[in-house]
């Protein structure tokens, strides 16, 4: 069964560096291949208007229920309220995949 197509965003107003970019690509794409997803495009989000966060909102329109992955849900506060937004998504068929895992309480 072939890998169901997937699209990735990354706002770069949670990201560090360049290292700690691909850092993250490599992990959207790792979490989704676990999950039997292929990403065909990381939309990445650089500070100032929302360009790449319009670009994916265009190519999640033109798709039909394609999932999209996060690292975090945080990420999608460039498009709004980040849980809102997934809710919406999810509302329009696009599964919203977070790929980090919560940190363990510690106390």
């Amino acid at each position: 069964m072939p890998a169901t197509p997937a699209l990735g965003f990354i706002s770069m107003s949670f990201v560090r560096n360049t290292g700690e970019l691909q850092a993250i690509r490599r992990q959207l794409k790792a979490f989704a291949t676990e999950h039997g997803l292929r990403l065909t495009k990381v939309y990445v989000e650089e500070p100032g208007p929302p360009h790449a966060a319009l670009d994916l909102l265009d190519s999640l329109l033109e798709s039909v229920g394609q999932p999209l992955v996060v690292p975090t849900l945080h990420h999608l506060a460039a498009l709004g309220h980040p849980a809102q937004i997934r809710d919406h998504l999810r509302h329009c068929t696009h599964e919203v995949l977070i790929a980090t895992k919560p940190a363990e309480r510690t106390c």
